[in-house]
């Protein structure tokens, strides 16, 4: 059985997941190719071949994290941006929220940090 932190925890990664689909869909009409995949139920892959970089997310709900990197998707892995972790944390009201380097993280802002390195990675040294 899944406490109740685990339970909220995957419902909130699967209303991230539903998010950045959405996302995706919008950002095709402007920008083409970029991709969505959910290869298992604790991983999203969100590509964007026009920029070369990948995002992989990874939830493990024991450990109330979700890591995230980011992957060249070409030939070229220069200027990929360094990924992350962000913490999941239980709020008053037993939902779960994300949160990076102690700061609550709307789900806006969770989306921003997360896909804006698809379209603007850092340039090569």
């Amino acid at each position: 059985m899944q406490s109740g932190f685990t339970k909220q925890a995957r419902r909130r990664w699967q209303e991230l997941a539903e998010e950045l689909q959405a996302d995706v869909a919008e950002l095709n009409l402007r920008h083409g190719k970029v991709s969505f995949l959910q290869p298992a139920e604790t991983e999203i892959r969100v590509s964007n071949p026009g920029s070369g970089v990948e995002l992989a997310l990874t939830a493990d709900f024991a450990q109330r994290l979700v890591r995230y990197d980011y992957v060249a998707d070409a030939a070229e892995p220069a200027g990929i941006p360094e990924g992350g972790i962000l913490s999941m944390r239980e709020r008053n009201d037993g939902s779960v929220e994300f949160y990076s380097a102690d700061e609550r993280l709307t789900p806006e802002e969770t989306r921003s940090v997360l896909l804006e390195p698809l379209f603007s990675p850092p340039m090569a040294a």
